[in-house]
């Protein structure tokens, strides 16, 4: 979780535009979903999107053979 705190609190996108993206996002997919709702769902979009990011930033070899499952872990400062 720290590392997914610490690239939502770098995040780039404000509020605003994550709320505008979620509703882009929605009416492309045929769904209208009022600005309460956006709002209430806003903290976990945040999370999903730095969750992404984290994962993004992971550097994989081109040679590395494929995972049916990845952890990552967190590491451990002295």
């Amino acid at each position: 979780a720290g590392a997914v705190n610490d690239v939502v609190a770098r995040m780039d996108m404000t509020d605003e535009d994550i709320r505008r993206a979620m509703a882009a996002i929605a009416a492309v997919a045929g769904h209208h979903f009022s600005p309460d709702w956006i709002d209430r769902a806003l903290p976990a979009y945040k999370s999903y999107l730095a969750s992404m990011e984290v994962i993004r930033r992971v550097e994989l070899p081109l040679e590395a053979e494929p995972a049916s499952m990845v952890v990552l872990r967190q590491e451990r400062r002295s």
